[in-house]
């Protein structure tokens, strides 16, 4: 059975029009320059979604894309733009009444807690609270089943921190890093057909991927259809796209994928 794939967002860290900027890309009124944050929702054959990391917009998100029930949800890191709608899944709890399963690295999990305590610890408060099942990454590299499928994930280099990317047979995501290991490129190698990963823009950036350096990622991992992800406002879908080599596209927000088998 084939995967499908919402690109639920995919911009970076400020989201695309930047607050208070009034370059070409911010102003242009096409819709393929707006980015909400970075987040994806995969459906596998069961029907069951999986939602990859929960940003500020992701509400909005939800909405747009039309999940109305959420069980699973997995953390690439706990970076404010991917964990800071960790709150909007009350409203998914609420409607369900199943505990949401939320994957993310051991090393993450007391940061989490703490940022979003009052899901976690009796405090008195008398609002509704969700049923949040934390549930551990492998610590470096493995597989894991989620939703009926086995998910195979690495930890890559992202600055001074960590992030988990994921496999879901021929299908990956990776945002947010810097560069792969070795024994991530020799494990993904041959193996994906359809790959979204970050590419913040094309010139040098210190901690995370450029669009020139995903490009040669994609041809190491010997992927057929490549989309960058997470771009900042310096990147225009337009003008931008002719410059991408054959197999290599831009996502844009509410962008649908079908993975076949």
């Amino acid at each position: 059975m084939s995967i499908k794939v919402d690109i639920l967002g995919c911009g970076t860290s400020t989201g695309v029009p930047v607050l208070g900027c009034s370059c070409k890309v911010c102003i242009k009124p096409d819709t393929k320059n707006q980015r909400w944050r970075t987040s994806i929702a995969v459906t596998p054959a069961s029907g069951e979604a999986i939602v990859i990391d929960t940003g500020p917009e992701f509400r909005l998100q939800a909405l747009r894309a039309g999940i109305s029930q959420l069980r699973h949800v997995l953390y690439t890191h706990i970076h404010a733009d991917h964990v800071h709608g960790f709150d909007d899944l009350r409203g998914l709890y609420f409607n369900s009444r199943q505990p949401i399963q939320c994957w993310l690295h051991p090393e993450y999990v007391k940061e989490l807690k703490h940022r979003f305590y009052y899901a976690f610890e009796e405090t008195g408060y008398l609002g509704g609270r969700p049923e949040i099942l934390l549930m551990d990454l492998p610590k470096d590299h493995g597989t894991f089943e989620v939703a009926g499928i086995n998910v195979e994930t690495h930890l890559v280099p992202h600055g001074n921190t960590l992030t988990n990317v994921f496999r879901f047979g021929n299908f990956a995501y990776a945002t947010d890093f810097k560069m792969f290991t070795e024994s991530a490129i020799n494990a993904w190698r041959g193996k994906i057909h359809t790959m979204v990963a970050s590419g913040l823009r094309w010139k040098e950036h210190k901690t995370h991927s450029t669009i020139p350096e995903t490009i040669e990622l994609f041809r190491k991992l010997d992927v057929e259809r490549g989309i960058i992800t997470h771009m900042s406002h310096d990147v225009d879908y337009l003008e931008d796209s002719p410059k991408l080599p054959t197999g290599v596209e831009f996502a844009y927000d509410g962008m649908q994928l079908i993975v076949p088998d």
